[in-house]
């Protein structure tokens, strides 16, 4: 299920409509600097927490509004006169049934939105019989993310905030006989501290599982090493499957967008003309323009369309012995346009060093497309470019198991991997539905697939598997082509 959400002339977004899964998992919001991901998180959150914009946003036209569709029911969140505040504030029309919490910027965060120095003083003289024992679950894990070891905090306590004019609780940690407030925290503790006691007010709230909540972290790498970033990471995987969390970072992190796979990545895109893309899927390599990993570079460097196309040109190497004393990486970007253009940056902006060797494989299926791309673009970078014998995993499937079904790889998917609703069932609902009469890019009857798959806790690369090793076999002369292309390379 997803929340769709509208934005209309706020900050630098004029009108933008995205779709955001409320499915449980990890999933990124991601972008160039001044991209609009923090104005789409903030925004977000308004699908389930009421809260005056002009806050977050400043001063915005009378016309601006933020729309949600949600589960057949509709929210719009646009400003209107008040009449007891005697301005135009932010309201709401509804509630859309959703839970949440967001965590937002330093500046323009839920933490602390009404500090003062008289309240910090205030804090300075807390007496001990104020404070209780802080829940072991922020203890621990506080512990466990920042420092690998959850007794660092053992001496954690709580209270609460409205004694000094504040909300909810603010905590202290214990070093020796000296007291340490939130407020004079590092801001990684700080920040933790705060996500950790949402967690928490959540997780005792999930009286049923069924009610999706979307949990908004805006560029929490600003204030943690990567060491405590990774182990965020698979802290909220654990907590998102076992509360069904949907976790939505605001990030340009390379360590938060490596972890999270391309389906569940959208990059927003401004470009030259101040008009916005939202690209979705999208590969970290797009995403983020890291070609190598910290400290290591590469002597090949491949760009690829999507996982299929990578895990081809992988096991062509690997059965040619093409992989020997070099250091090869296979990066998927997304769509052909993708890859063209990100391996003219690495080019024009030397992204890998003079060393390393660029060429580009591209799927069967864009070929004049591409030829056009570029022509149209002037791009004369001389990198090496060669096209696999296959279209997209989507156009694929659909070829082979609908328009002219191949029933030896028919039958083997369906007996490896859909045990439970077979292949027959999905094809004929996609039939039944209408589905396959506009749907030349085979998404329909692919996401028809895919959702079978996750409720299976199965995945992508179950299929995948399968279709290469049924090219490498039935398509041999169309494979010998691309081999060829890589040995002249290496």
């Amino acid at each position: 299920m997803k929340l769709k959400m509208t934005i209309n002339k706020i900050k630098s977004i004029e009108h933008l409509t995205i779709e955001l899964p409320v499915d449980k998992g990890l999933y990124a919001l991601t972008g160039q600097n001044g991209a609009g991901k923090s104005t789409v998180a903030t925004c977000a959150s308004s699908a389930f927490f009421n809260m005056d914009l002009n806050n977050y946003f400043g001063t915005t036209p009378n016309d601006s509004y933020i729309e949600f569709e949600y589960a057949n029911a509709k929210k719009i969140y646009k400003k209107k006169f008040d009449s007891y505040k005697k301005r135009v504030v932010w309201r709401s029309d509804r509630n859309l049934g959703l839970k949440g919490f967001y965590e937002g910027s330093l500046i323009f965060g839920n933490r602390f939105r009404n500090t003062n120095y008289q309240n910090l003083r205030k804090l300075e003289k807390i007496e001990d019989n104020s404070l209780e024992m802080a829940p072991e679950f922020i203890r621990e894990n506080l512990g466990l993310l920042l420092h690998n070891n959850k007794n660092f905090y053992e001496k954690l306590f709580k209270v609460d905030a409205r004694i000094v004019g504040l909300n909810g609780h603010i905590f202290y940690y214990q070093i020796g006989d000296k007291k340490v407030s939130q407020f004079h925290m590092s801001t990684g503790e700080n920040l933790l501290i705060s996500i950790l006691n949402s967690l928490n007010i959540r997780n005792s709230d999930r009286q049923t599982l069924e009610t999706p909540c979307l949990l908004l972290l805006d560029e929490i790498e600003l204030a943690l090493h990567p060491s405590s970033l990774k182990r965020l990471v698979v802290f909220l995987k654990e907590i998102s499957n076992q509360f069904n969390y949907a976790v939505y970072f605001s990030t340009h992190s390379i360590e938060l967008i490596s972890a999270i796979k391309p389906d569940n990545i959208f990059f927003l895109e401004r470009h030259a003309d101040h008009s916005m893309e939202l690209i979705n899927p999208c590969y970290p390599a797009y995403a983020t323009r890291m070609l190598y990993d910290y400290g290591s570079g590469y002597d090949y460097i491949i760009l690829v369309e999507d996982d299929l196309a990578k895990e081809i040109v992988l096991r062509l190497l690997k059965k040619h012995s093409l992989l020997s004393n070099k250091l090869v990486h296979i990066l998927p970007c997304g769509g052909f346009g993708n890859v063209i253009d990100l391996a003219q940056e690495v080019v024009s902006s030397n992204l890998v060093g003079k060393t390393a060797k660029i060429s580009i494989i591209l799927d069967a299926d864009v070929q004049k497309q591409a030829a056009g791309y570029i022509a149209n673009k002037g791009i004369s970078n001389n990198i090496p470019l060669n096209y696999l014998p296959i279209e997209c995993l989507e156009k694929f499937l659909r070829h082979y198991l609908f328009s002219q079904v191949d029933h030896k790889f028919f039958r083997h998917l369906n007996d490896y991997v859909f045990h439970q609703v077979s292949l027959d069932q999905i094809i004929d609902e996609y039939r039944n539905a209408g589905e396959s009469k506009d749907d030349s890019n085979g998404k329909s009857l692919y996401n028809r697939i895919d959702s079978e798959l996750r409720t299976r806790n199965k995945s992508r690369n179950e299929i995948i598997e399968i279709v290469v090793d049924y090219l490498i076999e039935k398509d041999t002369a169309k494979i010998e082509k691309v081999v060829d292309f890589l040995k002249k390379q290496f």
